[in-house]
């Protein structure tokens, strides 16, 4: 019991969402003498489901993703793991045999308000007792309890979307993974590679877009507030349907969305971004008929600031509302083009946003 109470203090203790899977695994994994644990995150994408492995504790040691924003396994359609798929479909616990190992898996659905976020996958070489089942429920409890706490205090209440809290958090943790792999980078030269090369060859991978919806404050005006929410509601949708399930989308406040994604090139984000941005140009939204985005969007770098990132990509935006809106923009891009230098400040009260 005192062993027990141990693992509850120290998976308490957490309010990292990553050291609390981290935490309630490494617990499983020794109380009922598992072979291994994982811990699978759900997420949903054009009308299917998809699993990724973020935390693994087994005999052959841990594994887990540190942020949202890591390199993580692939994702697998739910429908390739029958057993994970009925955990969702049923919300209770699917047990099986592996016909080839032998092994027991059991797999617990982990769920926040109605909703399965993830799947709790326990092997073991023996199936669980009764005993080892009510502990394991209750570690899953707990793990739920805090889940949602996190999930209340990491979301938009409107779309449902990260907040603001959470994006500073989470490009946080990437600026600082990017210099940590510098610092790696320095210390182990290639000959046929020069570091600075290899660092822009990572950092190509990260983007950040923010998205604006145009004349939204005619749209509250004339239509009312319901369905200005209704707009942003649909929006969110449309977004999530757009992006891969391993991009982040936040609500940035008001009528403002924020998209940080990974991408080989610039092409593969301009692609992208058009795509929603035509998406949301066709969309039919009930009362209001047409509704039209503006994007900006820029490249990150090890040297950036969270405010020098957000701030090209707003200087961005701000060219195409003042262009005309209903498009997308490159800081770079525009920078290289001689547009943002040239453009003047606003001198009017003119509705830009």
């Amino acid at each position: 019991m005192i062993h027990v109470l141990k693992h509850v203090e120290s998976i308490t203790q957490h309010r990292d969402r990553t050291l609390l899977e981290l935490g309630v695994a490494s617990a499983l994994f020794e109380l009922v003498k598992a072979r291994e644990v994982n811990l699978y995150k759900t997420s949903e994408h054009q009308d299917s489901i998809y699993i990724t492995r973020v935390t693994h504790v087994g005999q052959d040691g841990i594994r887990y993703i540190k942020s949202e924003f890591d390199e993580t396994e692939a994702a697998w359609p739910l429908t390739s793991r029958p057993e994970m798929r009925a955990c969702v479909e049923e919300s209770h616990i699917i047990r099986r045999q592996d016909p080839v190992t032998g092994h027991h898996i059991h797999c617990f659905p982990i769920g926040v308000d109605h909703r399965v976020l993830g799947i709790l996958e326990v092997i073991c070489s023996q199936p669980l007792n009764d005993e080892e089942l009510g502990t394991a429920e209750g570690f899953l409890g707990l793990y739920r309890n805090y889940l949602s706490l996190l999930d209340y205090s990491e979301r938009d209440t409107l779309t449902g979307m990260l907040n603001r809290k959470t994006f500073d958090e989470n490009l946080s943790k990437i600026l600082s993974g990017l210099n940590g792999r510098k610092a790696e980078a320095a210390a182990d030269i290639r000959p046929d590679q020069e570091p600075e090369r290899r660092q822009d060859d990572e950092l190509r991978h990260y983007w950040l877009a923010v998205v604006d919806v145009d004349h939204f404050k005619r749209i509250n005006d004339h239509f009312g507030h319901l369905y200005g929410d209704e707009v942003l509601l649909l929006l969110a949708r449309i977004m999530r349907d757009a992006f891969r399930h391993q991009d982040r989308l936040f609500r940035f406040g008001g009528e403002e969305f924020v998209i940080i994604l990974r991408a080989t090139s610039e092409a593969e984000v301009s692609r992208a971004l058009e795509r929603l941005r035509a998406k949301v140009e066709t969309y039919p939204f009930p009362q209001v008929g047409q509704v039209t985005i503006s994007i900006g969007y820029t490249q990150l770098r090890i040297t950036d600031s969270i405010p020098e990132i957000v701030g090209r990509a707003d200087e961005a935006l701000y060219v195409a509302k003042e262009q005309g809106r209903n498009q997308i923009c490159h800081h770079e891009a525009l920078l290289a083009s001689g547009r943002l230098a040239l453009r003047d400040k606003p001198t009017s009260e003119l509705e830009l946003f």
